[in-house]
């Protein structure tokens, strides 16, 4: 086959989405127009590329294709005469363009590679992904890249998704990139977004393929120092850490040496401090964990409603577990125990999303905001955009910034993309699925007609999926986006008010007769939520779905609403929608306005419940726990903590939990109590 025939057949595959990422959607039309409008013809032809002349213009392509193409234009990209070089040339393999007439006697080029089987086709650019080799894949990007591509892959918190169809994708969902494999050799693996030094991830791209068949190469050596001795930064920098650790684990055991219920201004401090201390080092998720903590102990500090010692306790055995594990990996921390900055976004040329509704919240530590979902579903993700401001602000109102301008243009406001398609161009995007408010992403709406919207959502309507998608380690790395989700309930209660925990509470139940409590937790900020749920009760219309955050919490699933899907594919913003029956008002929420109540917090982070059920040894080994570290071990008798842990660790012992082994008597009664903390919380989250 001539270098001409492969051109052809390779852009013959090439469809809407391909040419789209290789320039953008504008430059398509616009090469497409010039199809029509300008002759053009094969110039000339050697061994290596054909060259093919659009109007004046000469655009020179590969095996590679349109990637390795070259114009006589002065464009330093990818230009319209190269794309309308490619759709010529597909068109022609198509049977389509005006190709040159075989001479006579002479056969007709065999029929091109992709009128063969799908299958087919697949198998064989599956082949080529898999035959590239360390040697070939360092050759292309250099060791520097091919080593920067498996780190890339180790580090992922997910795996990229893959699929095989006329061509192969590849698809990185925390960076929203794609890349598409229609054959050609690496420079022809198409990119759909502009990325610094795209041969390294090219080269992922290749790994990944191979990852997820079996093939895993080995990853380069790490990079040698010119000298013996570790650079000055470097030793600088370990030997803060870990310095760092041991006093953040010194003020987490004197947390509970002091106990939890009487901490001191100065243990605060010594919280912040190293809250500070941790970011300055890059342990980016203990240092989110001790500032929750501080601002828990803030709060018990000024005696607030809204304080919780025993959920302080909680928070600090993970965080003394995690520093911990840090200890113990000390110069290999893998990532999801380092974490991430919180400020870095990822460029994304565009994002398919649906809009799920919003929510308000406020937090314990004096902050309150406005929180968006969307459906991202091209990545099958959840992303979130964000609006918060410290309370003491004035003129920002979480409710009202519902219908105030929206941070993109083309959005006039967050209520405008509720229930209908958004398309986000030039966004901004967090690995954790945070959207950025920059004014350079454009956006457009379109309306979701019928069943389209509920079409496009993950529908789940047995809970026992949820539970079985729940991470089951305090130590996991949790995706906060991913714990959004989409349920049905065969059928609904009326919601109940629980006066002490301040909580209205909706049960939901699926086909299998099991209950998801869906809770709104008190606060200005969800009044209309709390009366529109009350009003509701078990009037929930039949094949209406629920939005809601479901998380697991001391060893039971609770949601937290944030929108109806009704049957007609409507949505319904639970927190800013009018009533469609509007009633005399709620009586509930008028007494607690009324009497004046305290908001709960209502941040994502801040989410409690009641225990669930589990065993009651476990209960026991609890009760221990808490009861000591409210008062404080700092000052009992010396044994009196290890010998009422270790009755209690030997009841559970009895009932097969034998992860509770006996305490060691030689620790530090706050080590033995923040130890058996996080046991607790293991088992409740295991078995709750």
């Amino acid at each position: 086959m001539s270098v001409r025939t492969d051109v052809a057949a390779l852009l013959a595959r090439y469809d809407e989405d391909t040419w789209v990422a290789l320039a953008n959607r504008g430059l398509l039309r616009r090469a497409r127009k010039d199809l029509e409008q300008v002759a053009v013809r094969v110039a000339a032809e050697d061994d290596a590329s054909v060259t093919v002349a659009v109007g004046d213009v000469l655009v020179r392509l590969g095996p590679a294709g349109p990637a390795g193409a070259t114009c006589t234009c002065p464009s330093p990209v990818i230009c319209r005469h190269v794309l309308t070089a490619g759709l010529w040339l597909a068109g022609e393999a198509a049977g389509e363009g005006d190709a040159d007439e075989a001479p006579p006697g002479q056969a007709s080029p065999e029929q091109p590679s992709q009128d063969r089987a799908p299958q087919e086709q697949a198998q064989a650019l599956h082949t080529e992904l898999m035959t590239l080799d360390a040697a070939a894949l360092t050759a292309y990007a250099g060791l520097a890249g091919y080593r920067w591509a498996h780190r890339l892959l180790d580090d992922a918190d997910s795996p990229p998704v893959l699929t095989r169809d006329r061509y192969l994708t590849i698809t990185f969902p925390r960076r929203g990139l794609t890349a598409r494999y229609l054959g050609g050799g690496l420079d022809a693996l198409v990119l759909d977004q502009t990325v610094p030094d795209v041969a390294r991830f090219r080269v992922a791209a290749v790994l990944a393929w191979q990852r997820a068949h079996g093939l895993v190469l080995a990853a380069p050596p790490a990079p040698r120092s010119r000298s013996a001795e570790p650079s000055a930064t470097s030793v600088s920098r370990t030997a803060s850490r870990e310095r760092l650790r041991a006093t953040a684990a010194a003020v987490l055991r004197d947390t509970v040496r002091v106990g939890v219920s009487h901490l001191s201004p100065a243990l605060h401090d010594r919280l912040v401090t190293s809250a500070v201390w941790a970011q300055g080092v890059e342990y980016h998720r203990l240092a989110l964990l001790l500032r929750r903590i501080a601002d828990e102990v803030e709060l018990l500090l000024v005696r607030s409603a809204r304080a919780d010692d025993l959920a302080l306790l909680d928070d600090v055995a993970v965080a003394h577990a995690l520093v911990a594990a840090l200890d113990a990996t000390a110069g290999r921390e893998p990532a999801g125990l380092l974490g991430r900055a919180r400020t870095s976004y990822d460029a994304v040329r565009r994002l398919d999303l649906v809009g799920l509704g919003g929510r308000p919240w406020r937090t314990g530590s004096g902050y309150h905001g406005l929180t968006c979902v969307f459906w991202d579903t091209t990545a099958s993700r959840v992303l979130t955009w964000t609006d918060a401001r410290p309370e003491g602000v004035p003129g920002f109102d979480p409710r009202a910034r519902w219908w105030q301008p929206a941070p993109w243009t083309g959005l006039g406001a967050p209520a405008q993309a509720a229930g209908r398609a958004v398309v986000l161009t030039q966004a901004q995007a967090s690995p954790d699925g945070r959207l950025s408010g920059v004014e350079s992403t454009s956006a457009s709406l379109d309306d979701l007609t019928g069943t389209a919207l509920l079409d496009a959502l993950p529908v789940r309507e047995v809970w026992a999926d949820l539970a079985a998608h729940r991470s089951t380690g305090l130590l996991d790395v949790v995706d906060q986006a991913s714990l959004w989700t989409v349920v049905r309930p065969a059928a609904a209660l009326p919601a109940q008010w629980d006066p002490v925990e301040q909580t209205l509470r909706w049960p939901l139940l699926d086909g299998r007769g099991d209950v998801l409590v869906v809770e709104v937790p008190w606060s200005r900020l969800h009044a209309h939520a709390i009366a529109r749920i009350e009003s509701l009760g078990a009037g929930l219309p039949a094949g209406a779905c629920v939005v809601a955050r479901v998380q697991r919490v001391r060893g039971r699933l609770v949601g937290e609403p944030l929108s109806l899907v009704l049957p007609d594919g409507t949505l319904d913003a639970l927190h800013f929608d009018p009533d469609p029956e509007p009633s005399a008002g709620s009586a509930l929420v008028a007494g607690l306005l009324a009497a004046g109540t305290a908001d709960r917090p209502t941040s994502p982070e801040t989410a409690d419940g009641a225990p669930g059920a589990v065993p009651a040894p476990v209960a026991a080994v609890r009760a221990v726990v808490e009861q000591a570290a409210q008062r404080g071990c700092g000052g009992t008798v010396p044994g009196d903590v290890h010998r009422r842990l270790a009755a209690a660790h030997a009841a559970a012992r009895a009932v097969g939990l034998a992860v509770f082994v006996e305490p060691d008597p030689a620790l530090d009664p706050a080590e033995s109590l923040l130890r058996s903390s996080y046991l607790v919380q293991l088992v409740e989250r295991a078995v709750g």
